[in-house]
């Protein structure tokens, strides 16, 4: 099987494969799915996570269209929050969890 860079569809499952499997994006889904949307301070305090590696993570997720970023609040911080795949991230996570929790 040939993988084409060119077509946005596959790069994006593509991306979003990598980032399921790196343990600070899942502790930052979880968080988000769980407590709802949280700025860049407050996932810092939760995760305790540098901000550089913060920072980084944030981003990857959202350039594979899985976090929303928002600055309407107080056009001072940014707020991360699920996409539009919430339902499918919130069962990945279910399903990590029972996983996590039988092993």
């Amino acid at each position: 099987m040939i993988f084409h860079y060119d077509d946005p569809d596959r790069v994006s499952k593509m991306k979003a494969f990598i980032v399921l499997g790196d343990a600070t994006c899942l502790k930052i889904l979880y968080v988000l799915d769980r407590q709802g949307e949280k700025n860049f301070s407050e996932l810092k305090e939760i995760i305790e996570v540098n901000p550089a590696s913060l920072s980084k993570k944030l981003r990857v997720l959202a350039e594979a269209g899985i976090l929303n970023s928002d600055r309407t609040h107080d056009n001072l911080r940014v707020y991360y929050s699920i996409a539009q795949h919430k339902r499918q991230i919130r069962k990945f996570l279910e399903s990590f969890e029972r996983l996590a929790q039988e092993l």
